[in-house]
């Protein structure tokens, strides 16, 4: 883990989206789940290079958001570039991650990894 890439997340993006991001069937913008990605890419937690054979080795996270509380801080950028990259091509994949509660599950481990690199 390299430290532009932890010292680019910070707290203000949890507070800004942990609401959004919330389990269940309320309605979240396409819009405002592009707006999370594009500020997550903002502060380097997206993947420049990226490699799906990694990223399938680690797609039963998506099935089961309970296995992120033990990711790292790749993983759980791995998981998330991949699903933007998808959502690109298949609208809605970030917003079925979201009802699942995948993305919450990642920005909480964000959080949690984060609150241990500074302390």
């Amino acid at each position: 883990m390299n430290n532009m890439t932890t010292n680019g997340y910070s707290n203000s993006l949890y507070a800004k989206y942990v609401a959004d991001l919330k389990l269940g069937n309320h309605i979240v913008s396409d819009m405002r789940l592009q707006e999370f990605v594009a500020d997550l890419d903002q502060c380097g937690m997206l993947l420049d290079e990226f490699d799906w054979d990694e990223w399938y080795q680690n797609s039963h996270m998506l099935d089961r958001p309970e296995y992120i509380g033990d990711a790292s801080m790749y993983e759980c950028q791995l998981l998330l570039t991949a699903m933007a990259r998808i959502d690109r091509f298949s609208p809605g994949v970030l917003s079925n991650m979201r009802r699942q509660g995948v993305l919450l599950a990642i920005i909480e481990r964000f959080q949690t990894l984060h609150f241990k690199q500074v302390s």
